[in-house]
C-alpha cells in the first residue's frame, strides 16, 4: 500500500510540474503577443526552471532577448533550444539572422544550408542565402539560390536575378532589410524600372485598401551623397501635402559611417480628425548608387514608445549589399 502511494504522489507530482511549466510558458507567449518582451521572458524563464527541457521556453526567450538587442543571451538560447531539437528549422533560420547582425556570414550560411536541409519549400530562406552568398563573392551559388527562390514562388526573385546575375560588368547594389515571417508580411505591389524601384507590404489578411499596418520601400538609382535633412523634410512636406496637418520628429541619424542614414517619424497633428490618418516611421539609407527610403505605418493618431522602439530595431538591422 505504501508503495502505491507513492507511486501516486509521483505522478500527480509530475503532472502538477508540467501543468505550471506549461503554464508559465502560455503566460510567457500572451505577454510576447503584446511586445512586453521584457515580461515575456520572466515568464518563459520560470516554465525552463521547471523544466529544463522546454524547447518552446528557451526558443521564445531567444527571440524576445533578441528583440531586446541582447544577442549574447538570445544565442544561448537559440544554441540549447537546438540542443534539445537539433531538427527544429525556426531556431536555425532565426539563430541565422543574429549571425547576420553580428556580420558572421558563414555561421549564418551553416544555418540557413540547415534549414533548406530540413525544410527546403521556404522560398525567402533561398532569397537571404542568396544576398549572403552575393556579398560574400560566391556569385554562382547566389545565382543558383535566386533561381530556386522564383521556382517556389517568391516574388523578390527576379529583382536579385536582375540585380546580381545580369551583365557581368554591372554594379549591382541593393538594401537586404527582413520582414519577420512571424508577422505574416506579403508583398501587395511592386514597381521596377531603371530609376526606381517600390515595393509595399501588407499583412497576409489584409490588401492595400484595407489594411492596419503597412511598410513601404522604395530606392532612387543614381541619387548620391544627398542631404539626410533635405531627404526627410521632403517626405515631410509630401505626407502634408497628402494628409494636411501632421507633425514631424527626427529621432536619430548618423552621417559618418559607410552608409548614412536618418530614422525619423511623421504622424497626425493633433487637430487631426481623419480617424484614416496614419503614423509613419522612417528610415533613410544612402548608398553609394542609390538613396533607400523606407517606412512602416499603422492607422493610429500617435506611434506608442513600444512600436517605436521595436521598428527603430528593425530598420538598424538593415545591411546594404554592394558587388
Amino acid at each position: 500500500m505504501k508503495k502505491l502511494i507513492l507511486i501516486f504522489l509521483i505522478t500527480v507530482s509530475a503532472t502538477a510540474f508540467g501543468q505550471t511549466a506549461k503554464k508559465f510558458l502560455q503566460s510567457g507567449i500572451e505577454k510576447h503577443r503584446m511586445q512586453d518582451f521584457q515580461g515575456a521572458i520572466i515568464e518563459y524563464s520560470k516554465a525552463i526552471n521547471l523544466d529544463n527541457k522546454n524547447r518552446d521556453a528557451y526558443y521564445n526567450r531567444g527571440i524576445c532577448e533578441f528583440a531586446l538587442d541582447n544577442i549574447d543571451e538570445a544565442k544561448k538560447d537559440f544554441n540549447k533550444t537546438i540542443e534539445l531539437d537539433p531538427k527544429y528549422a525556426d531556431a536555425y533560420y532565426t539563430r541565422s539572422r543574429l549571425f547576420v547582425k553580428l556580420e558572421k556570414y558563414e555561421d549564418a550560411l551553416a544555418d540557413l544550408d540547415k534549414v533548406i536541409n530540413l525544410d527546403p519549400s521556404i522560398p525567402s530562406v533561398f532569397t537571404i542565402r542568396g544576398q549572403i552568398r552575393a556579398q560574400t563573392g560566391n556569385k554562382k551559388g547566389a545565382c543558383e539560390d535566386f533561381q530556386l527562390a522564383k521556382s517556389k514562388g517568391d516574388s523578390q526573385a527576379d529583382k536579385f536575378l536582375s540585380q546580381y546575375c545580369g551583365n557581368e560588368q554591372q554594379r549591382g547594389e541593393s538594401l537586404m532589410l527582413h520582414w519577420p515571417e512571424k508577422e505574416n508580411w506579403k508583398v501587395a505591389d511592386e514597381v521596377n524600372n531603371k530609376d526606381i524601384q517600390v515595393l509595399r507590404l501588407v499583412q497576409a489578411n489584409e490588401t492595400l485598401d484595407n489594411w492596419t499596418e503597412i511598410g513601404t520601400m522604395f530606392s532612387i538609382k543614381g541619387i548620391i551623397n544627398s542631404n539626410l535633412d533635405s531627404a526627410m523634410n521632403m517626405m515631410y512636406e509630401e505626407a502634408q501635402a497628402k494628409a494636411g496637418a501632421t507633425t514631424l520628429t527626427f529621432i536619430e541619424k548618423d552621417e559618418k559611417t559607410k552608409f548614412p542614414w536618418i530614422l525619423f517619424t511623421i504622424e497626425p497633428s493633433a487637430s487631426t480628425k481623419d480617424k484614416n490618418a496614419e503614423s509613419q516611421l522612417w528610415f533613410i539609407i544612402q548608398g553609394k548608387d542609390a538613396l533607400y527610403c523606407n517606412y512602416r505605418a499603422v492607422k493610429s493618431p500617435k506611434l506608442s514608445k513600444q512600436l517605436k522602439d521595436k521598428w527603430i530595431r528593425f530598420f538598424k538591422s538593415a545591411k546594404i549589399l554592394y558587388k
